[in-house]
C-alpha cells in the first residue's frame, strides 16, 4: 500500500474499471507524469467490467447518428483488443453472434441493422441475412424468420483484460490504490485535494487533475464538482443463469433478438458463449436501489431514485411501457421459468430445468435528463476534472479507442497543459493514436 500521508500525483483516476485503466494507458504512454488510479475494491475491473456478457461487439446495431461515438470507438478498439491478447494470452474466442427476428417487424430491424454496420465501418463480409433455413443449418437449436450473422464478434473477459493492462501500468510506475472510496473533494489553488476511506482509516492525496471513471459512482462525483446538475442516473442490475450439459454446448454462437422496447437502452435476454466456454442466458434489467446492489430484492430505501433531480425520473414513471419493461423485468428476476421462456421464443429446446445456478449478476448506471435516456456516454468538464458519465454497453468494447478520444479532445483545448509532454510516446499495448482512430 502506498504512503499517502504526504503524496502529490498529477492526475487522480477514480475508478479502475476498463475506462479508468485504459484513460490510465495513454496518459502515462503520452506524458512524463505521475498518475494514481483509485478504486473502492482491492483489484482492478471488479465491477461492471467484469460483470457484464463479456462480448466484444461489432457495431451493426448502433444507429450511426444517434450512437455514433460508441459506434466509432466500438469498431475502432476490435483489433486493439485483439493485440493485446495476443500479447498477453488473454482468452479469445471469436464465435460470432446471431440476432434473430421472429416477426416481420422484426425483419425489418435487421436489415436496418446491416446497413447501420456496414455505415459504421464494417466489411461486407462480416455481416449476412440468412433465411430461417439457413439460419437453422448454421445453429440447429434456434428458430427464427430471419437473422443477421454477425461473425466477428468475440468473446472475452473483460476483467482479465484490465487486470492484466493495470499489471503493465504498474510496472510502469502508476500506482494503483485499491480499497479506497472517495469520501470527499476539495479544490483551491489550482489542486484538488481527494478524501478516501479505508480499512486502515481515511486518507487523503492531492493532484493537479482529476479524470472521473467511476462507473455507477460517476454522476454523483460530478454533482460534487458542480458539474452535470441536470441529469440523474437509475441503476439496472443484469442477471444471468448458467445453461447446463448435455444442451449447452449444443449453442455455439450468441443468440440475441432486437428488444422489445427499443427506445430504452436495453436489450432483451439473450444466449451466450462466455470465453470460459460456458453458456448463459440474460441479463435482464432489474430496477434496484444503487450501482452495487448484485443480490436480493434490491429495493433497500427509495436510494439513488430519490437523487435529485427527480423530475426526469418521475417522468419515466408516468411512462407506460417503461412500467410494462419493469414489471417484465421483475417477472424474470423473480421466475427461472419466466426467464427462460423469454429466450425459449428462439431456442424453444431450452427448458428450465437446463437453467442449473445463477451467474455474476452486474449493475449498469443510466443517465437520465430532461428529455429521457441520455443514449451516449458524456464528458462534463471543469476546472481541473473530466467526468465521463453514462459508459455503458457497449462501452467495454469500445473503452481502448473512447478514452484515447476523450485524452486527445482534453490535450486539444489546453486541459492537460500542465502535464509535461513525452518526446516520443511510448506505446507498449501495441496501441498508438491513430490504431484508435481517435
Amino acid at each position: 500500500m502506498a504512503d499517502l500521508r504526504s503524496p502529490e500525483y498529477d492526475v487522480i483516476i477514480v475508478g479502475a474499471g476498463v475506462l479508468g485503466v485504459t484513460a490510465a494507458y495513454w496518459l502515462n504512454a503520452l506524458y512524463d507524469c505521475t498518475i494514481a488510479l483509485v478504486d473502492a475494491a482491492p483489484a482492478a475491473g471488479m465491477h461492471t467490467t467484469a460483470r457484464n456478457t463479456g462480448v466484444i461487439h461489432r457495431p451493426f446495431y448502433l444507429d450511426p447518428k444517434k450512437k455514433r461515438v460508441f459506434a466509432r470507438t466500438s469498431d475502432a478498439s476490435l483489433p486493439m483488443w485483439q493485440r493485446l491478447a495476443k500479447e498477453g494470452g488473454l482468452p479469445w474466442q471469436q464465435i460470432g453472434t446471431f440476432n434473430v427476428a421472429l416477426e416481420e417487424e422484426e425483419v425489418r430491424t435487421l436489415e436496418r441493422y446491416r446497413s447501420w454496420g456496414l455505415a459504421n465501418g464494417m466489411e461486407e463480409g462480416e455481416l449476412s441475412l440468412l433465411d430461417g433455413r439457413e439460419a437453422k443449418a448454421l445453429e440447429p437449436e434456434v428458430r427464427c424468420r430471419t437473422a443477421l450473422l454477425s461473425r466477428t464478434d468475440v468473446s472475452v473477459d473483460f476483467g482479465i483484460f484490465t487486470r492484466y493492462l493495470m499489471r503493465r501500468l504498474v510496472s510502469r510506475g502508476v500506482k494503483f490504490l485499491g480499497g479506497h472510496r472517495v469520501t470527499g473533494i476539495r479544490t483551491s489553488s489550482g489542486n484538488t485535494e481527494v478524501a478516501f476511506r479505508t480499512d486502515s482509516g481515511p486518507r487523503h492525496a492531492t493532484c493537479r487533475y482529476v479524470v472521473n471513471a467511476s462507473g455507477g459512482g460517476a454522476i454523483d462525483l460530478a454533482h460534487s464538482f458542480g458539474l452535470g446538475l441536470e441529469y440523474t442516473a437509475l441503476s439496472f442490475r443484469g442477471e444471468y443463469w448458467v445453461v447446463g450439459e448435455p444442451f449447452a454446448s449444443k449453442v455455439t454462437s450468441n443468440i440475441y433478438r432486437p428488444p422489445h422496447f427499443p427506445q430504452f437502452p436495453f436489450l432483451d435476454p439473450h444466449f451466450v458463449v462466455r470465453a470460459d466456454g460456458s453458456r448463459q442466458i440474460g441479463p435482464n434489467a432489474v430496477m434496484v436501489s444503487g450501482p452495487y446492489v448484485y443480490s436480493g430484492l434490491g429495493l433497500g430505501s427509495a436510494g439513488s431514485f430519490l437523487n435529485r433531480p427527480v423530475e426526469p425520473k418521475m417522468k419515466l414513471m408516468m411512462n407506460r411501457d417503461f412500467l410494462a419493461l419493469l414489471a417484465g423485468e421483475w417477472r424474470s428476476s423473480l421466475s427461472k421459468r419466466a426467464m427462460c421462456g423469454r429466450v425459449q421464443q428462439f431456442v424453444p429446446a431450452l427448458g428450465p430445468q437446463m437453467l442449473r445456478h445463477r451467474a455474476v449478476f452486474g449493475v449498469r448506471s443510466s443517465v437520465i435528463g430532461p428529455a429521457g435516456f441520455v443514449p451516449e456516454a458524456l464528458l462534463l468538464k471543469g476546472e481541473g476534472s473530466a467526468h465521463i458519465v453514462n459508459f455503458n454497453s457497449p462501452g467495454a468494447t469500445g473503452a481502448p479507442a473512447y478514452s484515447a478520444l476523450i485524452v486527445r479532445e482534453l490535450a486539444e483545448e489546453g486541459a492537460l497543459d500542465g502535464l509535461r509532454r513525452k518526446g516520443s510516446a511510448d506505446f507498449t499495448a501495441g496501441w498508438d493514436l491513430d490504431a484508435a482512430g481517435a
